[in-house]
């Protein structure tokens, strides 16, 4: 049946999985199989304008762009929820890009999630509901929640769709533009997109940054804790405040030693959520492939397991800790880096570190670059100096395969640049900036790679990113 909806798709295929890297667990949650939003008749090939594969953020932000330029959006998810690395991960503080006058580079779409969600921290809960309100409140996106992608679909031209599946069947999906927008760019690899490993390029190994396991605590003594942070750590520079946001302590931290040698803590950022209970972020796990489910899988149970020591830890050690208890530990990895796709353009540190103005520039960011340790021994080359860049829309397009847009952590740039790219504002950006490009594309009916040959609708495309709100001028 399967191989029916793919020939019925494509007319006919091109078979790229020879020589391809094929992945475990196509998507993090591939196992994910339930009831969708609207089911999937297990005999039907449905038309779109524009498919979006994966419910991250950019995800998100790609759809709601897209059915806001009037262009008819599916949007596939494989979790029972979108969000992902904020609502899965529970990376409940944001990581913001300002300009010199301290204010967000980033707003489009991003701007209004953060209006919603009230401010620099905010509850995963509340953010599982305003997504779902946001795509709920656009007629033209037809929502497909715990529904499994099997495959994208291509012909000689390029994507041309996917086959998704969930518990009511499985069905094609054919599109004028397909945007995958999965946190690891699963479709493009699927696909034949290049792509690197983690640092791979540096010859050093092909190691990718250490992830995190984020848990939340009651009992915190914000007030003795933002006093022991500006009395003592502020003026030297090491820790800060920023409404519910807290950060530093690493000269405390980096004390602690987990049984489990893989396992390190650097130091604390903490958001406060509204009931006074707090996140932490700050135990990291090396030697973590996030592509692969299996060792997903062991990062999190180790991690887990260090957890109450660590917890320990913070009550004897930290000012503000002392009476800490434990409320829940996150359904999922934080994952910082995996695949970074070869797109037309390839963002550099070069071009962050010289505030690169690019001519098809899409959107703005200034976040430094960061690169947590790839070894419990080492530290980030770079100094935490924001300056203000452009990304370029080239960078969205994979080089060698068409009909795609990769808008996520994943997008076209060197390990190096994308410790500056990869926070969720900046992909926010790129996920609207796809979603606006995929509508001029179905418009004009050319293709990504035609797109950018055309100078007067890259242009088009800015044009429409700055009526709706978002920046694209450094």
């Amino acid at each position: 049946m399967r191989m029916g909806l793919i020939a019925i798709l494509s007319r006919p295929v091109i078979d790229r999985s020879r020589g391809r890297r094929w992945v475990a667990g196509l998507l993090a949650a591939s196992l994910l199989v339930g009831l969708s939003i609207v089911p999937a008749s297990s005999q039907s090939v449905q038309q779109t304008e524009v498919l979006v594969l994966g419910g991250s953020p950019a995800g998100v932000a790609a759809a709601l762009a897209a059915a806001r330029q009037g262009r008819l959006v599916i949007l596939v998810e494989p979790r029972p929820y979108l969000g992902t690395v904020i609502t899965g991960s529970m990376l409940n503080m944001w990581d913001l890009n300002l300009d010199p006058q301290h204010e967000s580079t980033t707003r489009g779409i991003f701007g209004e999630l953060y209006q919603g969600l009230r401010g620099l921290t905010f509850d995963p809960m509340t953010a599982r509901q305003l997504l779902r309100e946001k795509v709920a409140a656009e007629p033209r996106i037809t929502l497909y929640l715990q529904t499994r992608i099997v495959r994208p679909v291509l012909n000689d031209q390029g994507v041309i769709g996917a086959v998704i599946e969930n518990a009511s069947g499985t069905r094609g999906v054919r599109a004028g533009v397909t945007i995958d927008a999965t946190d690891d760019a699963d479709v493009g690899a699927a696909g034949g997109v290049e792509y690197t490993i983690g640092r791979e390029t540096s010859g050093i190994d092909r190691a990718m940054q250490p992830a995190t396991l984020m848990f939340r605590l009651r009992d915190v003594d914000w007030p003795g804790l933002v006093r022991y942070i500006v009395d003592e750590e502020k003026p030297l520079h090491l820790g800060g405040v920023n409404q519910g946001y807290v950060w530093g302590l690493s000269p405390i931290v980096r004390r602690y030693r987990s049984d489990d040698p893989g396992i390190r803590a650097y130091d604390l950022n903490i958001g406060r959520m509204p009931d006074g209970t707090a996140w932490i972020n700050s135990l990291q796990i090396f030697d973590v492939d996030g592509t692969n489910e299996a060792s997903r899988r062991d990062a999190y149970a180790r991690t887990k397991l260090a957890i109450p020591a660590f917890i320990e830890f913070l009550r004897a050690k930290v000012p503000g800790f002392e009476r800490a208890t434990l409320v829940e530990i996150a359904p999922q990895l934080y994952i910082r880096e995996t695949r970074h796709i070869r797109g037309l353009y390839i963002l550099t540190a070069l071009d962050i570190q010289s505030a690169r103005r690019f001519w098809d520039r899409i959107a703005v960011a200034s976040y430094p670059i960061d690169i947590h340790p790839y070894r419990p021994d080492e530290f980030s080359p770079f100094r935490a100096v924001r300056r203000v860049y452009s990304l370029p829309l080239r960078s969205l397009i994979p080089e060698k395969v068409d009909g795609l847009f990769v808008a996520s952590r994943s997008f076209s740039a060197t390990y190096q640049a994308a410790g500056s790219a990869r926070i969720v504002p900046t992909t926010i950006a790129l996920g609207e900036a796809a979603g606006v490009a995929a509508s001029v594309c179905v418009e004009n009916k050319i293709s990504p790679h035609r797109l950018i040959q055309q100078l007067a609708l890259v242009t088009l495309v800015q044009q429409r990113l700055q009526r709706a709100g978002a920046r694209i001028n450094p």
